[in-house]
Order: C-alpha cells, then sequence, then structure tokens
C-alpha cells in the first residue's frame, strides 16, 4: 500500500519540461540573479541599519571600527524631494511577513525551503491551475530570498559568507532596501483590522518581494479560471 501510495503521490498529468518549460526557467533564472545582484551592490553601498537584536547575535555594541556603519543615517533618494516618498534604506529582515514575529534566522530558512518545495510539487500536480506568469514570479522571489538567508553578512567587509545560523561579527537576515513613505492616517492606529494604514512607511522590501505580491496576486485572479490539462487530455487532443 505504501508503494503504491508513494507511485500515486508522484504520479504527474505532464512531463517536468511541460510545467517547468525551457523559457520559465531561463526567465526564473534571471529573475533571481537580478534579485540577488541588487541585494549584494545594495550592501556594498549603503549603512547597515541594525536592530538591537542584530548588534547582540554579531557581538557588536557600538558602530566604531566597523566599515558598514550599523545605522540608517544614510539612503539614496529615489522619488520626491530628498526621498519623500521612496528612498533606498538598507535593512535586514531575519523575521517573517513584513518583519513581524521573532528573530528567527534559522526558522526562517527551514520554512521557506519547505514552502518552495511544496509549491514546486503543487504546480507540477495542478498544472494549468494559474497562470505562468504568477508562478514564475512566487517562485522567483521565493528562491532569491531562501538563497539570501544562507548568506550572513560580514560587518567588517560586507561579503556574504554562506551559513546556516549567525555568526560573530556578521548579520543574519534579508536584503531589504526598497522604503516607500505611506499615508499614516493616525485615524485606524487603535483599529486592528486597519492598522497599516497607520503605519508612516510600508514595511522595507526587495525586488523578491515584490515578485512574491506580484504573483500571488496574479494567482488569486487566475488560478480558478485557467483549465486543467492532464495527459489524458493531452492525449485526446492529440488524437483528434
Amino acid at each position: 500500500m505504501g508503494v503504491d501510495f508513494m507511485k500515486k503521490i508522484l504520479r504527474f498529468p505532464v512531463p517536468f519540461l511541460k510545467a517547468y518549460p525551457p523559457i520559465w526557467l531561463g526567465i526564473f533564472f534571471v529573475l533571481v540573479v537580478a534579485d540577488l545582484g541588487s541585494k549584494k551592490v545594495i550592501t556594498d553601498h549603503l549603512n547597515f541599519g541594525l536592530a538591537a537584536t542584530q548588534r547582540i547575535q554579531a557581538g557588536v555594541f557600538t558602530n566604531q571600527g566597523m566599515p558598514a556603519e550599523m545605522d540608517q543615517t544614510n539612503y539614496i533618494p529615489i522619488l520626491g524631494e530628498d526621498g519623500e516618498y521612496i528612498r533606498l534604506r538598507l535593512v535586514f529582515n531575519d523575521r517573517f511577513l513584513f518583519g513581524s514575529g521573532p528573530s528567527a534566522p534559522v526558522l526562517g530558512i527551514f520554512l521557506t525551503a519547505g514552502a518552495i518545495l511544496f509549491l514546486f510539487f503543487y504546480r507540477w500536480k495542478t498544472f494549468g491551475a494559474g497562470h505562468p506568469l504568477a508562478w514564475l514570479f512566487v517562485f522567483s522571489g521565493a528562491v532569491g530570498n531562501l538563497i539570501d538567508k544562507l548568506f550572513v553578512k560580514s560587518l567588517e567587509t560586507r561579503e556574504w559568507v554562506f551559513s546556516f545560523g549567525p555568526q560573530k561579527g556578521h548579520v543574519s537576515g534579508v536584503v531589504d532596501f526598497v522604503q516607500c513613505i505611506w499615508f499614516g492616517l493616525d485615524q485606524f492606529q487603535d483599529f486592528w483590522p486597519l492598522k497599516w494604514l497607520a503605519w508612516e512607511t510600508w514595511p522595507i522590501f526587495n525586488l523578491a518581494d515584490s515578485l512574491i505580491v506580484v504573483g500571488i496576486v496574479l494567482l488569486i485572479v487566475t488560478i480558478g479560471f485557467a483549465p486543467q490539462e492532464t495527459e489524458e487530455g493531452a492525449l485526446e487532443k492529440k488524437d483528434v
């Protein structure tokens, strides 16, 4: 029974390259490289904005002797006077969605890897559900952030060092750097469902985060409308 169950689980309606065609894989690779490249450029040029817990984990309590300048005093303005609306500012998210929850860089690695693995087989099993572009964005963003989580960043040299856990003199977490000034509607401060409208700034994010959000929205819109295509259906079309 166990063997039959595994065969059923590992039986897919289409071949791998039908679910994940070469052009899809090529664009996926380009997006992941673009995400990681943008993060590396930012870590090479902007001050490291560290939270108190990150300073403790890194074993550093002052800014002295650290070229990375562990503060948030410099940024690159993008939109508005002196970056009034959008600016680039470097922080490291070692928590969960929107920087919420406790600091858990190691747990975050396993949760992200597990989610990617689940979605990989889910997409293959339910081929045809959801637009391929939506899946492309979700996978590209998730894998980009996962690879980022596998590296700690040196406070002294800014080098990315492969590590499954925190190291002294290094900071863990995903590189976030796009800061958008938000509405700051104070009247919603005490109303939890809409409290996010009272934020002064949107949580700082990166290219991977943007891809994931856009991809999820596209999936929500398209996953119920795209026709399912099975191996039997493909054979029937061929016969016709």
